[in-house]
């Protein structure tokens, strides 16, 4: 593998990272990245910010920064385009770093999608598939908070963004050319409405396995333990699941403890969240308000609706075949599992409420097909 040389600067000072926002403003299109850590903390530990303009990449040392104003200005600047690929959890550091949201942003990840790379194309693969470059993948398991970075850290940091204003521009180019722009535009929109929304969201109990077989008294026991950990997590910032996995929470809440003694005997509790969280989960499963109201969840679909739920994935898989698109970025399992449930709750088509991400462009589509299908069942 050939040594790519790159032309970098470490930016580890206010004064820094002000002139080096100066050069960006100036930018019609920037690469953005980060490196964090979150191995044992519930929020990310934010330790480097890459930035690229497609020739040159600055690093931006986080520990060192104390005004990120300059960089906050850039993010949200309208006249640049930000580009990241895979902007799931970096959304979440700029939001907690700089307290807003990349905008105007494009996924590299997505506009892949749409130009047939499938559905989540890792940044190393486009690259070698667009650019025909071939990247090392040595440092992503690397300790991003410890100083000094290597050179290698520093290197493979500044690949990370390198590319991305040229992968944009050769994205850009074969969505214009399949008509595709405003569908990769409305993506990018929707991808940031849905880190806004999900943000504060407590954990979806239908993660837990087997949480429909509980009854009544044992799905609000549930939901309050869910409830519970999620404040601790965040108070604490611990991962869920070094204070209670979900298989434990189950458990509690169908025999909830009465002493801390019991809780060793429960699979899926840490010793060391035993001894901090212990007490407060025991109170948690005991002391369920009357008037908590628990999430309804759906029973596993029957036979007849799995049958229909086939039907409504065929009819996706065939569009996404013509269009050469990747069937999860059409519709979700669960969005069409939804729709079968609906039909079978009203027993009409007619009735039938098409998901909102079913609008915009996804309309034509695929929604106003599944909604024909739909109708052939009465």
């Amino acid at each position: 593998m050939r040594v790519i040389d790159v032309d970098r600067y470490y930016v580890a000072s206010d004064s820094g990272l002000k002139q080096a926002a100066a050069i960006w403003q100036q930018s019609p299109t920037l690469g953005i990245d980060t490196e964090f850590i979150r191995v044992d903390t519930f929020h990310p530990r934010p330790a480097l910010i890459q930035v690229s303009n497609g020739e040159q990449c600055w690093l931006i040392d986080v520990l060192d920064i104390s005004d990120f104003s300059p960089l906050g200005d850039i993010i949200t600047a309208p006249h640049i385009m930000k580009i990241v690929h895979a902007a799931g959890e970096d959304l979440e550091v700029f939001d907690r770093l700089l307290g807003t949201l990349p905008t105007p942003l494009f996924d590299t990840q997505i506009g892949a999608a749409f130009c047939g790379h499938g559905a989540s194309i890792g940044y190393s693969r486009l690259v070698q598939a667009v650019l025909d470059i071939e990247l090392s993948k040595e440092q992503c398991r690397s300790d991003w908070l410890a100083r000094p970075l290597t050179e290698e850290q520093q290197h493979y940091a500044s690949l990370d963004v390198l590319y991305l204003p040229t992968l944009y521009t050769h994205l850009q180019s074969e969505l214009t050319r399949q008509q595709r722009t405003g569908w990769a535009e409305e993506e990018n929109l929707r991808q940031l409405t849905r880190y806004r929304e999900q943000r504060d969201a407590s954990y979806n109990m239908e993660r837990i396995n087997n949480a429909w077989r509980l009854g009544h008294t044992e799905k609000k026991r549930l939901w309050h333990l869910v409830l519970g950990r999620d404040a601790l997590a965040r108070e604490h910032n611990k991962p869920r699941n070094h204070i209670a996995k979900d298989f434990a929470l189950f458990e509690m809440a169908r025999r909830p403890p009465g002493h801390i003694t019991e809780l060793s005997n429960i699979e899926g509790l840490r010793s060391s969240g035993i001894r901090q969280f212990g007490q407060h989960l025991i109170e948690l499963a005991r002391d369920v308000p009357q008037d908590l109201v628990c999430p309804a969840l759906a029973d596993p679909l029957g036979k007849t609706e799995t049958e229909h739920l086939k039907k409504l994935r065929a009819v996706t898989e065939h569009i996404a075949n013509s269009h050469q698109l990747p069937p999860e970025l059409l519709a979700r399992k669960t969005e069409l599992e939804q729709l079968v449930r609906q039909y079978f709750l009203q027993r009409h088509a007619t009735g039938i409420i098409m998901p909102e991400r079913f609008k915009g462009w996804r309309q034509p589509v695929i929604g106003q097909p599944l909604h024909d299908e739909i109708t052939t069942w009465n």
